[in-house]
């Protein structure tokens, strides 16, 4: 439960397609009935190749937050990483917490399925039986895909029945779309093959493909060929002819996930596996329903609409991306984000160090790839919009979040990333009507990509200016620096110039003896000591190979030298004595301290290195004297 409200959280792929829409739009409905509120976790592709940009896409599942979640819904049919389906739920079920798998089956789960094996034999059997039939082509989808092998199954067992022998000719694999269907409907139209009575497709998708290729060679549907499809897609419903197919029944299987789901959270038993059946359409493309074509003026004005609406929105959505590519400040960019519409019910919240230059574009070594303090940049849910950014809890998901939680919506939950690199999220709250749900993926995508572009330019500014093995200014990043600081002192009035110049003292005994890694390590070891010793603002850059220098300001000119000493050896004895090393870490030093006005910086850092190098031969005697002594 979070802040009173009994939470499903539902786990789905690309909510701004028509079918993952749809179960949304009913589940919302049923759910509100029963007293939930849903959060959508929802990616903009179905994970199936796993690439970069999936794996940053994966990262909104874990905004889950199974602490406050009452019920979880995986749609693991939509969502094609299994690996990722089965973790979901293995963290819920660890808690206690149901979880309903949405076409499929997981153990440990309410699974619900569709019938399709019982559904598909009604269209075969209407082939074969009602028209009489016999000489019948079947497309099946993925060879040894689940779904097409039981269908297939069903079309040798009803020929059988029929008495018709089984013809390997008469088969093709059109993996579920376009292409495939295509070199199938090739081989069955061949010259000197008979023309087949009918085609049964496997989906709805390669039969809309089998009619094109047969009017593509002349022949008509249903009068020449029969065709019939499965799974009642949105595309059928503008398809000439209709389609003769099977659809999901939405409403039921909606129902079901949520009352078993609500007996479940309620202690009441409820069967691992049900099953929902598919509802069989008899229409056009078999000849049993007229073939006439309907008035589409409705359709097209809607469709015409969803276009113009998604361009437009698109368009905004570039002028977003390219406002936050040259605001480049968080700060700044609120003012930007407050004047686009489009963003209204978006609350945009990115990880603590997102856009820092040091962030780089690695991913984050962190289990989560949130921060637990987040930023919000934008809350587009309020009249009264945030003119600075906003740190808050991950936990409470967006400050000001409790007023909408009575809104009668769903909170949909997107990442924001670069590749695989992990930025934030967005919730948002949207009307639940198509439209709206279209825009999804345009203001994730855009987001995605400004504050991606942003992180890779601050990233590569910082590589440009600052050692890699450090993190200390390099030698550009030092004379970049130094003019400004030497100017802004001069304003402060902070006092005389002080310089450091450091040197790893045995850098090559260390590499020869030990190894080059432990070289760097030692390095670093140095770079951490001047940086603990620099507290007074100083520069402090790695020239390169063990040659340091820190440049600041200093009124007490007599203690400053000594102090800064005393801080580096005080630092390097503490790293020795904890280090376990068979080797210690030591650095000469050389400090100067002297008006800005005296010399150059360069002539300043002449006269450090001659002290430093002075420092190491006086510190070397002293090493072979002990040496001897011993």
């Amino acid at each position: 439960m979070f802040k009173g409200k009994k939470i499903i959280a539902v786990c789905i792929s690309k909510a701004f397609e028509v079918s993952s829409f749809r179960y949304i739009q009913l589940l919302n409905n049923y759910a509100l009935k029963k007293g939930f509120k849903l959060f959508v976790y929802q990616t903009c592709t179905d994970l199936f190749d796993n690439s970069k940009n999936d794996i940053g896409e994966k990262y909104v599942f874990d905004l889950i937050d199974y602490d406050y979640v009452d019920g979880v819904v995986i749609f693991s049919e939509k969502i094609k990483d299994k690996v990722l389906c089965r973790s979901i739920a293995d963290k819920a079920i660890a808690r206690n917490i149901p979880v309903v798998n949405v076409e499929g089956y997981m153990e440990g789960c309410i699974n619900l399925r569709y019938d399709y094996g019982d559904c598909f034999e009604k269209i075969v059997r209407h082939v074969f039986v009602d028209h009489k039939l016999t000489k019948v082509n079947f497309i099946a989808g993925f060879e040894g895909n689940e779904f097409s092998e039981e269908r297939f199954a069903v079309y040798k067992k009803v020929l059988k029945e029929q008495g018709i022998p089984y013809d390997p000719e008469r088969v093709g694999y059109g993996n579920f779309w376009d292409g495939p269907t295509r070199t199938v409907m090739d081989k069955f139209l061949a010259d000197g093959k008979e023309l087949p009575e009918a085609i049964i497709c496997c989906n709805d998708a390669m039969a809309m493909t089998a009619c094109t290729c047969l009017k593509e060679r002349g022949y008509k549907v249903p009068e020449d060929v029969i065709v019939t499809g499965f799974d009642g897609i949105e595309d059928e419903k503008y398809h000439f002819p209709r389609l003769t197919t099977c659809k999901n029944r939405y409403d039921e299987m909606s129902r079901c996930i949520v009352d078993l789901l609500s007996d479940a959270i309620d202690g009441v038993s409820v069967p691992e596996d049900s099953l929902i059946k598919f509802e069989m359409v008899i229409s056009q493309s078999c000849g049993c329903v007229e073939r006439k074509v309907n008035d589409a003026s409705d359709t097209i004005r809607e469709l015409y609409n969803r276009l113009t609406t998604y361009q437009m929105r698109n368009n905004n959505m570039t002028i977003i991306n390219n406002m936050i590519n040259i605001v480049r400040n968080p700060e700044k960019m609120i003012e930007g984000f407050s004047k686009k519409a489009e963003l209204n019910e978006v609350y945009i919240c990115l990880n603590k160090d997102a856009l820092n230059q040091s962030s780089g574009t690695d991913v984050s070594s962190s289990q989560n790839p949130f921060t637990d303090e987040m930023l919000m940049l934008y809350n587009g849910c309020t009249y009264n919009l945030n003119k600075s950014v906003v740190k808050f809890n991950r936990k409470d998901i967006a400050p000001g979040i409790e007023e909408f939680l009575t809104w009668n919506t769903p909170v949909i939950f997107v990442s924001l990333h670069c590749l695989d690199v992990p930025l934030g999220y967005i919730c948002m709250y949207a009307y639940v009507d198509i439209i709206s749900y279209e825009r999804i993926s345009q203001v994730a995508e855009a987001l995605s990509s400004g504050f991606g572009s942003v992180r890779m330019i601050n990233a590569m500014e910082y590589l440009n200016t600052h050692d890699p093995l450090t993190d200390l200014y390099n030698r550009r990043g030092f004379y970049q620096l130094i003019s400004s600081h030497f100017s802004q002192n001069e304003k402060k009035k902070n006092g005389n110039v002080t310089i450091v110049s450091a040197d790893l003292d045995g850098l090559k005994y260390i590499n020869d003896t030990f190894g080059h890694s432990e070289g760097d390590n030692a390095i670093k070891a140095v770079a951490a000591a001047l940086k603990y010793a620099s507290q007074n603002d100083e520069i402090c850059a790695r020239f390169g190979g063990d040659e340091f220098v820190v440049a600041g300001f200093a009124n007490d000119t007599d203690s400053y030298a000594d102090n800064f000493r005393k801080l580096v050896y005080e630092y390097l004895d503490e790293h020795n004595s904890k280090s376990g090393k068979s080797y210690k870490v030591a650095s000469s030093l050389g400090i100067i301290c002297c008006c800005r006005q005296d010399s150059s910086i360069d002539e300043l850092i002449k006269m450090s290195d001659d002290l430093m190098y002075s420092d190491k031969a006086t510190r070397k005697q002293v090493r072979n004297k002990n040496r001897d002594s011993d």
